[in-house]
């Protein structure tokens, strides 16, 4: 979307933003687990109002604001439907 969109620099710092929130949580399959699932909890829910902000403060084309809108959906969902709690697995 970011080379299709005449604002490319803004959905390419949110996709950039939004790799490195996925890349460094403390998850099954991050690759970096600096930052604790209660915080990326929060920085998830912060980077909602981020994409919500950016639709309707920033100066853009029509389809840059609803491609931040529907991800911004998007990642409303998957906050909703996720377990934050990390999985200890012990011995029966």
């Amino acid at each position: 979307m970011s080379a299709q969109s005449r604002h490319p620099l803004v959905l390419a710092a949110y996709g950039i933003a939004l790799l490195i929130n996925v890349t460094v949580v403390d998850g099954p399959f991050s690759a970096y687990k600096i930052v604790s699932r209660g915080v990326h909890r929060i920085i998830d829910w912060l980077f909602v109002v981020a994409l919500f902000a950016g639709a309707f403060v920033f100066d853009v084309d029509q389809s840059t604001r609803t491609t931040l809108f529907g991800v911004g959906l998007a990642i409303v969902v998957i906050a909703l439907t996720t377990n934050y709690t990390k999985k200890v697995f012990g011995r029966s």
